[in-house]
This record gives structure tokens, sequence and C-alpha cells, in this order.
């Protein structure tokens, strides 16, 4: 629409400005195009007049101007309308314009023009738009306010605005203050309470401690009895008694010489021996008395002294006044005599004394004058003094508020910060819980999916892997392809890798624990997970060692002892330098800052620059580096130390403070090396600058750190330097280790924190500004001095310069507050959970409270420190250094060797007894270790258990059997905890070999066995989606269309198309019946052949070999797996047959000349060439050669095919398994496979043991060939032994003769020294043969174990997948046979069906659908054309009793409305209208009985009512009163529906078309829930209320007007009417006033009516409803319109004067009535008056109750009464 009319503005019109459709509301705003289109139709002709600017004025002129013209032309430019155009509203402009387009377009056609049609205007309603036009302009001017207002207004606007902040700004600061008064009260309050507090607390410590060093003295034992005791403490209290006693009495005496009153010392004293004689036995009563008798006395003394100082008093004023009387008595006297010598002076002396007097005088005004003047110099500076405080407050008020709106900014910035951090916390809230219940749906849709995969049998293996793959929170769903992997994967494709590697690791973990699906099969043996190999691991764990010799355990840094090693931490302004500042001074505990560490190291630098520069010229010696001077001072540091501590004491001190000062300007120069470059300090520097000054911190003392460590990366450096400990190191992962060494040593459990406390000063980020705001507020105010301090101070955090700008300050307050927010969490983990040193403390308080809380933490931190440490002196244990040192000691023992044995030429308990003595020594050990690892041999020697030398000697004995004895233990047997392993040193090239080979055999073992998992879990799937594929397919097959339902549908078509004569013939039936048969048997043969074809392809699905190929598949990865574990037993066999044949031999033996392998199924031998599926890859496997591997590894690897043996065996073969138990040839295939790998592993462990024979032999023969030679020796060297006796005796003979000496027999020679170097090298060989045979027998049990389990794991699958495969072949046979059934079923019933209507002779109306499986009619589908069915009837309105129907009384107005157009008849004339309609001669008989049986007499009552003693009568009346029974309306209701009119009534005309009238809602409802009939026959439900408010419609609406408009005003009116006229008149009232008004009736007429009474009591009722309904609320008053409105309302009234009737007058003269009442009441004429006061007026309450017209009258009860008043007069005159 905007297109048409800027097309029609721009091109038909031509305006001055070009009009744009996004502009159309802008442009048209200011009214002046509009005036300018209407000039161009020569329509305004004050075009002239029109102002073409925007303002407000120009468009209150415009829019005047135009507003003739425009209602002129028939548009109707409301107030509404004009100012939604005025402000540019969306669519007013737009409006406007289409109207004036449609008019113009109409006097264009008409040919009209301006001065035509004011011409045909009428003179009336030409003068009413006058008037109309007078009142528009009127209103707008109200309405649009003037430029000059507008301007005003914002003036006026901007000036309050301003008032109002400084108003706020004056009472903030107010508040403030007052806030600021209440809070140091508080903190005033809070801290006297903490003092008496802390008084009392001290209070109690002091009488804590006198009582704690209060000295118990133990009671001497008794040595005496009981009665003896009580006697001497009877006779010890009698002489305290007589010796009270005796004082009384002397004191009485002393008081009686002084006090004159003896009565009552005399008393006392004849009192005191009479209680005295009676209470001698009771001393407590005695002890009472005496009390109360002392303090009689000591009352009565004080009584006396009291009096006398009272007399005392008494006796000097009266002294005082004489004395003052007789000096006023001497100062008249004097008086009197100067008087007198005055008078007696010459004349000469009175002009002297006159002149002296005016002397005096003058002095006495200038003196008057001068202290005048000085009152008002002082007063001025007292001004000025006051004005400049009054400065001086203003400008402090002023920076109080800016401080506060600063701080106001601070606060917003800080909360959008916050907010921020929430919001991010909150969205990684959101996203972990979306992605967790994401995980969720998709375990629960994975699960749902399986189960329609599975049948509801979903493996339990797959649920593992899910919930694995669910704790991980990787997705379930693949979300990429890992088949070709490019060089650059998507982030999918690394999803999908490593949820493959955890599948992978969840596999292996259960493979090598046997669980999960690799647990042993319920019908076999169970066999437990083999073992750890203990040899081999320490086998494997003595290679590594090495060839990576261990690092030694550093010692810990040394420091002294420390009372308390704390740090304190806290966000900016917490108060951590204060407090720890108050510490230092009191308790004297070093506090050391980064910030100043930082600047002490760089103003050491600076020293150290100029000192070197001082010195550059006067050294001669060329300079070193610091690091070289450094290690130079420790030097003689400790080499003055080891020449004596007395006499270097001076130069280790000096030493020591050069160091410092060097390590210290070192730091200082780094330091100023990354400030230059504008870095931050790095952690490291910052630790080693703490670590330093911690070192120069003396013994015995205590430290904390002030705000360090920030972060979690200073903690563990901190932790580090100061223990030594490294908590960054990540622990190996063990999955790759095949083989563990149990006795290795444990990794040492975690220090202990080096630090004794973490304390944080936790207060808020609010708590934070406000500080940082006072801070900035005091030192504004404290001028240049404090901000000179500031400068000076050191800045606060570490790795800042120190900041001299006060406002980069402030700016860096949010950042700071983040960044401890942001590093917080961590350091909150490491304190509390890993070193559990955190405490907490609210530091929100006082800085008294918080030192003395802060005082008190530290102080149990120290108390417990010190009692840990004398528990650890108590218990008796070492300190932590001296416990590594002992830890270390027995590793570093070298280990006994054949050389060492040789070369020291000692037997061997010689060699353990020297290897012991040297575990003894630290030194000697450490020199072993340095050499033995510089000759490349063995520094490692286990576990604790083997860190001893071996014992060859017991070991030979025990192994040959030598002398034992019975109570000795067994020997423990290899691999044992007992057992002493042989750690012979071998060749420097074996163990470089053999450590990375080894790591490549677990890798690949690792590797491999996870590749045969993925491929199994890949199979698996595979098989599960293949045979629910198969089985949806052959479902779906089972489906497909066939041809049945076309004949039966054309048998059907030939069945109805026989005449209906025909059908009845008995022959035609018996055609009928053959020709039913012949389709029978066609349907029948085409099930059979689809049974036929259905058979053929469930064969065909079993017969296509997937379930072989699969099978094969299946066969060959455990086979692969079989594979992995004899490549590893063969690998571990060569590991160990290297490592151990090393120790004796220098060249080992050479390998075999390939592995062992393991032959696969052949699965690509019966496919088709060309064609390669990606199971027929692992059909070749690479196999690594087993010779040397050459030291550079240049040397190729050897592949070889692997065998293949056929997937299906002969005919023979399969005879032979089933003789042989095996039904399956793919059992049989797997265990052909696993005794293939059995007698692989039997025949590597033969060869083993025939080489250790053949060795074995080797070495007996040559001890026998050693034996013989030394037996050869010994035999020759005996003949010349006893040669040489012979000769001996013979000359022995010749010299002496005497007896024979005795024979001596000759000794046997020595054992030649290489004996026992024999001996030791065969014990050695024995034990590593015994060593190596156990191994061997435990990787052959381990490897068998697994090979027996992987042949057990493939037959169980192998059967589980043959079982499912045979389920859905069975399935699918269920399938078949049920479909088959069902379709010879449905076709039966068909038969029956047809044969029925054969026999009936009846067409077969519904179409036969033979579906699928299913026979059934279709009812939509009819055959036979049916007839339709009838229309239903309109509905139509019954008429009951004499209630007229809708289309009657639309009937009686048209006939009353032609006759009367005006709405009032005269009664004659509706008499006869009445006669015509009701006599049958002459009506139609539209009418209800009753009125078609009135009588003329009743007419004429009827009319009578009706008329109401006048000559005219409303016909609109009589129709409603005809139209009851309708819903009579309340007067809330009556008003209700009159402001939902006025709604509708958008432009307040008063009146509403017909389609806003059925908008609107009346008292009741327009639509009602009607049954309707099932029966088509029967009409629908009349809703006599919805066509009622239409006939209301009709009845009260203007048909003059196009379209016809109802005044709803002058409707209500009508339904106003009551049975009671009065409360009809009140209610009428209310309608024009548009509120609820309340009367009560006192005529006593009214009660004397019965159903007046009635009427009453409901209008009592309505009254009540209003009040409920609207409340008690102030009334309005009534005005003389409003009067006139309702008085007036009615044609009768208007066109019938009754000059007999007082009430009947005219609108003038009722109006003159009611302006006297008015002044009669004391108001004037425009006033409104309240309803309860002006129905209190006598001509008022005679208009209420002579209101007839308002008085609804029921025509059906007067005709009912009427008849039964006639019948009766019928009846007698028949």
């Amino acid at each position: 629409m905007s297109d048409i009319l800027c097309r029609w503005l721009n091109v038909e019109v031509r305006l001055s400005k070009t009009v744009d459709p996004r502009s159309i509301s802008k442009d048209f705003a200011n009214g002046y195009l509009i005036g300018e289109v209407l000039h161009k139709y020569q329509l305004q002709g004050d075009f002239d007049l029109f102002l073409k600017s925007n303002t407000a004025n120009s468009k209150l002129n415009n829019f005047t101007l135009m507003e003739p013209t425009l209602q002129l032309l028939g548009v109707s430019l409301d107030l509404s309308m004009a100012q939604a155009v005025m402000r540019e509203q969306h669519g007013a402009a737009t409006r406007l314009l289409y109207q004036l387009f449609i008019l113009l377009q109409k006097k264009r056609k008409a040919g009209l023009t301006g001065t035509a049609m004011e011409a045909m205007q009428p003179a009336a309603t030409a003068c009413l738009h006058r008037v109309e036009n007078d009142i528009y302009s009127e209103r707008l001017r109200t309405v649009v306010k003037r430029e000059a207002d507008l301007k005003l207004q914002k003036i006026a606007l901007r000036y309050e605005i301003k008032g109002r902040e400084i108003y706020d700004k004056s009472v903030m600061a107010h508040f403030v203050e007052e806030q600021r008064r209440q809070k140091v009260q508080e903190e005033m309050r809070l801290q006297d309470i903490e003092k008496h507090r802390h008084a009392r607390r001290k209070q109690h410590e002091i009488m804590t401690r006198i009582q704690t060093a209060i000295i118990q003295i133990p009671k001497p034992p008794p040595n005496r009895t009981l009665k003896a005791m009580e006697k001497q403490q009877q006779n010890r209290k009698k002489q305290e008694a007589q010796k009270v006693h005796m004082e009384i009495a002397q004191f009485e005496k002393i008081r009686k010489k002084l006090s004159p009153a003896g009565g009552f010392g005399t008393s006392s004293l004849s009192e005191a021996p009479r209680s005295y004689g009676s209470q001698l036995q009771r001393p407590e009563e005695l002890a009472q008395a005496n009390s109360e008798y002392i303090q009689k006395i000591r009352q009565r003394l004080e009584e006396d002294a009291t009096a006398r100082q009272q007399r005392e008093k008494r006796r000097r004023r009266v002294l005082v006044e004489q004395m003052k009387a007789h000096e006023t008595q001497e100062e008249a006297l004097r008086e009197e005599q100067l008087v007198e010598r005055l008078t007696r002076q010459s004349q000469l002396e009175r002009r002297l004394a006159v002149q002296l007097m005016q002397l005096r005088q003058q002095k006495d005004v200038l003196r008057q004058n001068r202290v005048f003047r000085e009152r008002q110099y002082q007063e001025q500076r007292l001004r000025d003094f006051q004005e400049a405080l009054e400065r001086e407050a203003a400008l402090a008020r002023q920076a109080s508020l800016d401080h506060a709106e600063e701080t106001r900014k601070e606060i917003e910035v800080h909360d959008r910060i916050a907010t921020e951090r929430a919001q991010a916390r909150y969205r990684k809230h959101s996203d972990s819980c979306r992605e967790i219940l994401e995980q969720i749906v998709d375990l629960a849709t994975k699960a749902g999916e399986y189960r329609l995969l599975t049948g509801n049998l979903i493996p339990g293996k797959l649920m593992r892997e899910w919930k694995e793959l669910m704790f991980c929170g990787k997705p379930l769903y693949d979300s990429g392809s890992l088949e070709e992997l490019p060089a650059d994967p998507t982030p999918e494709q690394f999803i999908e890798v490593e949820k493959q590697e955890i599948l992978n690791n969840q596999d292996y973990d259960e493979y090598m624990s046997m669980t999960g699906e690799w647990t042993w099969p319920e019908d076999g043996e169970t066999k437990p997970p083999p073992s750890n190999n203990n040899i081999l691991g320490h086998v494997v764990l003595r290679l590594q060692t090495i060839v990576n010799p261990p690092k030694p355990d550093t010692l810990p840094p040394f420091f002294p002892r420390f009372t308390l090693k704390a740090c304190v931490l806290g966000k900016l302004f917490s108060g951590k330098t204060t407090c720890l500042t108050r510490i230092a001074k009191v308790h004297h505990i070093h506090i050391l800052s980064a910030n100043v560490l930082i600047q002490e190291a760089l103003d050491a630098h600076q020293l150290g620059k100029l000192g070197r520069e001082s010195t550059e010229s006067c050294e001669t010696l060329p300079t070193k580096d610091i690091d070289q001077v450094e290690t130079d001072t420790e030097m003689e540091e400790e080499s003055s130390q080891d020449s004596g501590p007395l006499a270097q004491e001076p130069q280790q001190q000096g030493a020591k403070k050069k160091t410092k000062l060097s390590v210290r300007a070192q730091h200082g120069a780094a330091v100023e090396k990354f400030l230059r470059k504008g870095r931050s300090v790095p952690d490291e520097l910052l630790v080693d600058i703490a670590v330093e000054a911690i070192r120069a911190i003396p013994a015995d003392s205590g430290w904390i750190l002030d705000g360090f460590p920030v972060d979690l990366t200073q903690a563990k450096l901190l932790e580090k330097a100061l223990g030594g400990s490294d908590t960054g190191k990540e622990r190996k992962n063990k999955r790759s280790n095949l083989s563990v060494d149990s006795n290795a040593p444990k990794e040492p459990p975690p220090p202990s924190p080096v630090l004794d406390l973490a304390l944080l000063l936790d207060v808020s980020d609010d708590h934070v500004l406000d500080r940082a705001a006072k801070q900035a507020y005091e030192e504004e105010r404290s001028g240049p001095a404090g901000s000179g301090e500031e400068s000076c101070a050191p800045a606060r955090e570490h790795n800042v310069v120190i900041a001299r700008d006060k406002s980069l300050g402030k700016r860096q307050i949010q950042h700071r507050i983040t960044a401890f927010q942001d590093t917080w969490p961590k350091l909150e983990k490491w304190f509390s959970g890993k070193q559990s040193i955190l405490m907490r403390l609210n530091a929100e308080m006082s800085e008294d409270m918080l030192f003395r809380k802060v005082e008190s933490i530290l102080y149990q931190v120290m108390m417990q420190s010190e009692k840990g440490e004398v528990v650890v002196l108590d218990s008796g244990k070492a300190p932590a250094v001296s416990t590594a040192l002992v830890q270390v000691t027995p590793v570093a023992v070298p280990a006994p060797t054949e050389s060492t044995l040789t070369q020291e030429g000692l037997t061997p308990a010689v060699k353990c007894s020297s290897s012991k003595s040297n575990s003894r020594s630290p030194k000697g050990s450490q020199s072993n270790i340095e050499k033995s690892t510089s000759e490349g041999k063995d520094v490692h020697r286990g576990a604790v258990g083997r860190s001893r030398t071996l014992s060859i000697a017991s070991s030979y004995e025990n192994s040959h059997g030598g002398n034992t004895s019975p109570t000795e233990p067994l020997a423990p047997t290899p691999g044992t905890a007992h057992w002493v392993y042989v750690d012979e040193p071998l060749p420097k090239e074996i163990p470089e070999y053999l450590v990375p080979y080894w790591e490549n055999v677990c890798n690949s073992y690792v590797t491999n066995v996870k590749a045969v998992m993925q491929n199994l879990r890949t199979e698996r799937i595979l098989i599960i989606h293949h045979l629910f594929n198969i089985r949806e397919e052959f479902k779906q097959y089972l489906r497909r269309p066939d041809l049945k339902q076309e004949f039966v549908s054309q048998w059907q078509q030939n069945y109805n198309s026989i005449p209906k004569d025909m059908r009845d013939d008995e022959e035609t039936k018996a055609e009928l019946h053959q020709r039913l048969d012949d389709l029978r048997e066609r349907l029948w043969d085409i099930c059979d052949k689809r049974k036929e074809e259905a058979g053929q392809e469930r064969a065909a699905i079993m017969c296509d070999g997937w379930l072989e190929d699969h099978t094969a598949v299946l066969i060959n990865h455990f086979s692969t797996l079989m594979q992995v574990e004899v490549d590893r037993f063969q690998d571990s066999l060569r590991l160990l047959r290297d490592y151990y044949t090393g120790m004796y031999k220098q060249v080992l033996s050479e390998a075999g000349p390939e592995f062992t392998c393991i032959p696969l199924l052949d699965i690509v031998a019966l496919e088709e060439p060309g064609t390669q599926t990606d199971k027929s890859k692992s059909s070749e496997r690479v196999t690594k050669s087993a010779g040397k591997r050459d030291s550079e590894g240049d040397e190729k690897k050897k592949t070889k095919v692997v065998p293949l043996i056929p997937r299906r065996p002969p005919s023979t073969e399969v005879a032979s398994m089933k003789q042989k138990g095996f039904q399956d040839p793919d059992e049989k295939l797997l265990h052909d496979i696993y005794q293939t790998a059995l007698t692989a592993i039997n025949n590597m462990v033969s060869v083993e043991a025939l080489q250790r024979e053949a060795e074995e032999n080797e070495e007996a023969q040559q001890q026998m060939d050693r034996q013989r030679l030394q037996r050869m020796s010994q035999a020759s060297a005996s003949a010349a032994a006893a040669a040489n006796s012979g000769k001996d005796k013979k000359k022995a003979g010749t010299k002496k003769k005497g007896p024979p000496s005795p024979a001596q027999e000759p000794s046997p020679p020595p054992a030649p020294e290489e004996d026992s170097e024999e001996v030791c090298k065969r014990a050695i060989r024995n034990k590593i043969r015994q060593e190596y045979a156990a191994a061997l027998d435990h990787e052959d049990s381990a490897v068998k174990v697994r090979v027996e389990l992987v042949k057990a794991c493939a037959l169980c699958m192998v059967r589980v997948l043959h079982r499912q495969a045979e389920q859905a072949f069975r399935t699918m046979e269920e399938w078949l046979g049920a479909r088959f059934l069902s379709e010879m079923n449905s076709i039966d019933q068909l038969a029956e069906v047809v044969r029925h209507h054969i026999e009936s002779a009846a067409k077969l109306q519904s179409e036969l659908m033979l579906v699928c499986t299913d026979f059934f009619l279709n009812g939509d589908m009819r055959v036979v054309v049916s007839p339709p069915n009838p229309p239903r009837p309109a509905p139509l309105e019954l008429p009951t009793d004499s209630t007229l129907t809708i289309l009657q009384l639309e009937a009686f107005y048209r006939q009353l409305r032609k006759v009367a157009p005006t709405g009032v008849q005269c009664s004659t004339d509706f008499w006869e209208i009445l006669q015509e309609i009701t006599s049958l001669n002459m009506g139609t008989n539209a009418l209800p009985d009753p009125w078609m049986h009135i009588s003329e007499s009743q007419l004429v009552e009827l009319v009578s009512t009706l008329t109401q003693n006048t000559e005219m009568l409303d016909w609109r009346q009589f129709l409603l009163s005809a139209a009851l029974p309708w819903p009579t309306p309340t007067l809330p209701q009556l008003l209700q529906v009159l402001a939902r009119f006025k709604m509708a009534d958008a432009g307040a005309t008063g009146s509403l078309t017909e389609e806003q009238y059925l908008k609107v809602e009346l008292w009741f409802p327009s639509e009602r829930a009607l049954s309707i009939p099932e029966d088509l026959s029967e009409p629908l439900p009349y809703d006599r209320l919805a066509n009622l408010r239409k006939f209301f419609f009709l009845l009260f609406a203007d048909p003059n007007c196009s379209p016809a408009r109802i005044d709803y005003v002058t409707m209500l009116l009508y339904f106003a009417a009551h049975p009671d006229p009065m409360q009809g008149f009140v209610r009428a009232l209310s309608v024009v006033m548009g509120q609820p008004l309340r009367h009560h009736s006192s005529s006593r007429l009214l009660k004397s009516v019965p159903y007046m009474e009635e009427g009453l009591s409901e209008s009592t009722e309505l009254e009540e409803e209003v009040e409920t309904q609207g409340g008690p609320r102030g009334e309005e008053g009534v005005s003389i319109p409003a009067l006139l409105r309702a008085i007036c309302h009615g044609g009768a009234w208007e066109a019938c004067h009754n000059r007999f009737h007082p009430n009947w007058k005219s609108p003038d003269e009722y109006k003159e009535d009611f302006v006297k009442v008015y002044r009669e009441l004391g108001y004037k004429v425009e006033d409104k008056i309240p309803f309860s006061i002006l129905s209190q007026h006598p001509v008022i309450q005679d208009l209420i109750e002579g209101s007839a017209q308002y008085q609804l009258i029921d025509i059906h009860r007067a005709l009912q009464v009427q008849q039964s008043e006639g019948e009766p007069l019928s009846l007698m005159v028949s």
C-alpha cells in the first residue's frame, strides 16, 4: 500500500518533496504535505498560511487549517488521529493518506469542486461542522504544547535534575558521615570489649601460672594417735580464745579512758565472760560472736570519727565568718580615716588631684579604645579563620563526594567483573552438565539400539566398553573414520583415536588379569593368572641399571633449625604487611617480603657496581666470574673448617659475608636485567632470592613470607628449594613393562612440608575496595608528606617495580584481585590437600584484633612444632638426613667378581668379611662406586636382601650336599625373597644390546595384543550388525508384493457384474462356487511358490560363506594372539640365555635363523580374483630375525610369509575328526593351531635343556680330566718321596745305630691355586643354570596358560558365533512358516465371506482386500455406488407458551417500523395493529396460541398497561417486553458492558457498528456448547441467546446510517428498566453517570404491592452486589445534563405532553426545575450534587417515583393472568 501511495504522490500529485515509503511518517508529521495534496486538488484555498517547519506551532497551525477540508471530504480527523500523525506513529500517516486517496479519486470521478461540495452540504451540517472545528481547535491546542512551553519544560527538567543531584549529594554526604561516625563508635566499642577480654585473659593466665607454680609439700606421716592430735588442737583453740579475750579487755580499758560514754564497753565487758563461758566448748560460735563484736566496735568508732569531723567543720565555719566581719569593720574604719585626711588637704592639692583624676580618665579611655581595637582585630581574625575552616570543609566535602563517586565506579567495575566470572562459572558448569546429560542420553540410545540389534541381549563386554567411554568423557557414537588417517587428522579423528586407545587399554588389562571376556569358561578348568617372573624382572632391572645407572640421591639442602616457618597470603589490602610488621616488632620474627628482597638485591647490585668501579684501578689480577668467586669462597670455608674452627673463625665470617654480598649482587643484576627489558621477574629467580634470605636468618629464630608464593609454580619451586624434593616428577607407566622385580627399591614416601603454616587472611572484595578507597582518600588528605613517605616505601607485589604513580595502583586493583582469584584455587588445593598446613582467618576486623588472632595462631603452630620434635627425639628415631645416609650406604657396596677374587688372592670367606667391613665405611663404599662405574661393572645390587655379597663357599656346599646339620633350613628356591641372585659382571656390549631389545619386545607385545583386541571388537560389532541385517532383509523379502490382490479384485468385479435375478438362480450359485474354488486354488499356488522362493533365499543366505569366512577371520585373530605369546616367550628366552651365558662366556652362542611362526587359515583362496577384503590383510605377518643386532642398526628386517593351512579339510580328515570327537572342523583347526604353538614352545624348551645338559657334560668331562691329571701328579710325587726316604734311612743307620724311628707318612702335596678358582667358577655356573632353569620353567608355564586361555576363549567365541547364526537361521525359518500359515488362513477367510454373499445373493459392497497375511473389507472403498445422505435441516425455533420466536419478533419489528419509523406510536393505532394480527380471520396465524385467543378487552387492558396514562407508546419497549424471557442484567453488569462498549468505541462517537457490537461481550455468553445430534435427519439445536443478541442490534440500531450504528447508551437505558420504576430510574441514571448510585425507597405504596416486594428485595441484593464489587469509594455528583438524559429517555416522553399529568413536561421545563433545585440546595448550575443529597429533594423524589418509562412490564405474566380470569367467564357464558 505504501508503494501505491508513494507512486500517487510522486507521479500524479507531484509534491514538492519526493516521498519515500520508509520516511512517510516523518514527512507528513507536520501536516504541510497533506495541505499541499489538498491544495493540488483545489480544496485548500488558504495553503499560503501553512508552515513548513517541524515545530509544535507549525503542526498546530497546519492541522487546524486542514481539519475543515478533511471534514468536508468525510475524513474523520479526530484528536487521536491527529496526535498519532504528529507523533510519527507507524501506519497513522499511511491510513490517513489512503482515505484521502480513495475520497479524492471519488471526487475526481464525480467531477465536484470544493465550492460545489460546500454548496451541496446542508446548512445544519455545516454549522455543526463549524462548531466541531472550534472544539477540535481548542482541544488540539490543549493537547499539543507550544514550542516555548516545550523549551521551558526542558529547562525546568534540566534544573530539576541538577537540583536533585545536588540534594542527593548532600544527603549522601551526610549519610556517609553518619555511617562513618557510627562505624568508628562501633570499632571503639569492639576495641574496648577486646581490651577487657584480653585483660581478663591475661589475668586468667597469671592465675593459672600462679596455681601451676604452687609447690605442694607433702605432709609428714602421722606419728601420734588421733586422740592426742584432737587434744592438742583443743588446747590450741583455748589458748587463742583466751588471748583474744585479753586483747578485747585491754582495748575496752583504753577506750573507756578516751571516751566518756562507757555503757557500751561495760555491757560488752559484762557480756564477754558470759559468752566466753557459754561458748567455750563451741569454737565456731565463739569466732562468730567475736567477729560481730569487733564489727560493732569498728562501727562505733567510725560514727565517732564522723561526728568529730562535723564538729570541726562547724567550728571552722564560725571562725571564718567572724574573721570576715572583723575585716569588714577594719576596712570601713580605714575609709573613714582616708576621707578625713582628704578633706584636710589644701586647694592646690585638690586641683592637682582633679588633674590627676582627669589624666587617669584619659588613660582609661585610651586603654578602652586599645582593647576595643584589639577586640575588633580578634573578631576579624576569628571571622577569617571561620571562613577558612568553612572553605576547607567545603573542599573536604567535595573531595569526599568525588571519593564516593570513584568508589562507586570501582564497585561497579568490580561487580561487572564478578558477574562475568560468575557467568563463566555458570557456563562451565552448564557445559559440564550438558555433556554429562548428552552422554547419558547417548548411553540410553546406544543401549536401545543394541537391544534391537541383539534381541534385548546386550553383551556385557559392550556395556563395559560404553561405561568406560562414558567415564572418560568420550562420545559413544563414532564421529570420524579411521580407515585412512591423513597426515593432518581432524578433531573428530583425534577423538576416535583416543577412544580406540581407551578401549585397547581396557581390553589389554582384562587380558593380562584374565577378567571380563578373558575369564576361563565355566565348563573347563579355571587357572589363576600367571604370577610375575621375579628372575626375569631382576635381570631386566640389572640390565637397565647397567646401561642407565641411577643417579645418587641428592641430600636435601641444609638449613639451621627455625622455630617458625610460615607464609601469610591474602588479597590486596587484607592487612598482611601491617599485621606482620607489628609481629616482627613484638616477637622479633623475620618478615621476608618479595619486594623488599628485590629492592635489597638491587641496592646490593648498585653498591657492587660502585665498589668494582673504585677498585678496578687498584687491582691487577684478572677478574673472575661470580660463580667462580663463589666456589673459591666455599672452598676456602671448607679448608678453614678443616684446619680448625677457632683459628679460622674471623676468616669464615668474612668469607660468608663476602659470599652473601656477591650472591645478592648477582641476583640484583639478574633482576635489573629483566626489569630493564620490561618483563616480570622469573619465579626461579624469586625463589632463589627468598632462599638466600632464609639462609641468612640465624638459627633458633622464625621467619614468615609476606604474600609469597602467589601461585602454584612458586609454591612448588619453594618446596623443592627448601626441602630438596621435586614434586613435579611423574610416575612411569608400568603397562609396557612385562616383568617387574618384586624386590626393587620402593619409592620413598612423600617428604613432610617445608612450611609449618600457610595462613590466609580472607577478606571480601568489597572490603578490599573500601580499604583501598580509604587509603587513597587519606593519602590525598595527608598531602605531599604522605606521598613522599609512600614513594620511599617498597612495593607490595613481588614482580612489579615500585609504583610511584598512584593512579596506576588504583587502576591495577581490579586486575590484582582478579589475578588472586585465578591463582588461589590451585594454591588452596596445594596447601590444604597435599600439605595440610592451610589455615583461614577472616581479616575483616580491626588491626589490634587481627594482630592478636594471628599472634595466637603462630604461637599454637610454634608449640605444635616443638612438641613434634620432642616426640621424635623421645622415640629414638634419627633425623631425616642421617636416615637418608643410612639408606644410601648399603646400596653403594660393589659386587664381588672373579677378577677381584683372583687379584686379592683371598678365600671367599675373607672376601665376604672384607665386603662387610667396607659396607660400614661410607668413604670406602663411595670409592668403590666410582671405581666400579669407571670400569663399566655392575653397581646396583637390587633390593635390600640382595645388597650383600655372594657367599660362594656356602652356596657350593649347599649345592653339593656338604656337611649340613638337620636343623638347618631348606635352601631357598630361585625367584623367592630369600634367594641371592647371581650378579656376575657382563661385557659392556651385552647390556647395551639387550636393554633396547627388551624394550622393543615389550612395546611390540603390547601393540600386537591391542591390535588383536581392536580387531576382535570390530569383528564382534560386524557380526552383530550382519546378523541383524540378514534378519531384517529376510523379513522385507517375505513382505514383497504379489499378484493375489489383482486376482481377487478381478473376481469381485466379475461377481458384481452379474445381475441380481441371475444371482438367485441355483445354477449360477454353483457356477460362482466353482469360480471361487478356482480362485482359491490359484491363490494357494501363489503362496506355495512364494514359500519355495523364501526357502531358497534362506538357503542362499545360509550358504553364502559369510559364517565360514568370519569364523576363519576370528580363528586368525586368535592365532595371531597365540603368535604374539609365542614371540614373547621366544624373546624372553633369548634375553635370559644371552644374559646368563654372558656371565661365564665371552662369546655368545649363535641364535636360530628365525622365529617360530604359527600357521593361519587361508581365507583368500576361495575368493574371486581381483577382490581383496580387509580381512585378507592378516594373511601375512612380518617376523623379526633373531640374529645379532648391528651396533649401527643398519641391518634390514627379514620378512617371511606365514604358512597357510586350508580352511576346509578334505573328506578323509573330516571322518577322522569325527572319530576323534571333534564335531566342528573349526574346533579341530583351533586345536591344531594350539598344538602347533604348544609344540613350538616345547621344542624351544627342549632345545635349551639339551644345550644345558651338553654344557654340564662338557664341564664334568673337563673336571674328570683334571682329577686324573692330579692323581697322576700325586702318584709320581709319592714315589719320589719314598725313594728319598730310603736313602735317608741308610745314611742314619751308618752314622748311629739305635732303635728305628717310626716311619713318617709322606704329606700330600699342596693343592694348586687353580683349584679354589675352579670351585668358585663351578659353583657360580651351577647357580646360573639353576636360576636360568627356574626362569625358563616360569616362562614356560606362563605362556602355556596364556595360549590355553586363548584357545578356550577362541572356542567359546566361535561357538557363540555359530549359535547366534543358527538362532538367526531358525528365526527366519519360523517367520517363513508362520507367514505361510497366515496367508492360507486369510485365503480361507476370504472364501467364507464370499460364500456367504453367494448364498445370500448379495453384492460385495466393500472392496475385498488381501494384503500380505491379512484379509479385511475396505469400508472406505465402495464398489457399488451408495445413495447420498439427506442434508441436515436448518435449525428451527419452536414456540413455547406465549413467548415469541425470533422470526415473529423480527416480523413485528418490520411491521411496526414501517408504521412508526420514529419508534413512537399512538396507542389507538397500536391497538388496531394488535387486533389485526391477533384476529383469526385477518391474521396469518404466526403468533403463539395465547396471542391468537386474546379478546378485545384484554387487548385494551394490555395497551393501557403499556401506555401508562399516555397517548403515545414506545413500541421498542413493547418488543423488548415481548422478547422475554432473556437474562436480566444487574447494575454492575450494565456498567461493565458500558465500559466494554466505550473501549470498543475508539473514536468516542457513542455508537458502534454491527461488527464492533458483536465483538463486545454482553452480560450473557454469546456462544454456548450445544449438543449436536448424531442423526443427520435431525436439525441442529437453536441458539436463542445468540439470535437475541442480533435482534437487539436490529431493534435499537439506526437504519438511516450506512452502515447501521447503534447508540449503546440508549440501548442500555432500555435494559435498565426494572419491575420497580424507582430502581429502574436509579439504574438508568447510573448508566448515564457511568458509576453505580444507591437509593433507598421509603414509599409505603411500593411495599403494599406483592410483586414489588420481590423487586425491592432484588434491588437490595443488587445494591449489596454493587457494594461488594465496587467497594467503598467517593460518590460522584450528578449534573443537570445527566438528569435530563435520564428523565427524557424514550420517544413517548418527547411526543406526548399531557397537561393533566404533573410530571409530563418539556426538557426546558425540566431544566428550569433542576436549576431551581440546585440553587435551593446551595449549588451552582454547573456543579455536580451527590445523589444521596439530590435524592432527598421533594421534586427529585416525585420524578423518581413517577418515572414509568423505566418500569419493565412482563407481558407474558399479564397474558397468563388474563387467561386465568377469562376462562371462567367463557364457561359461564356458554
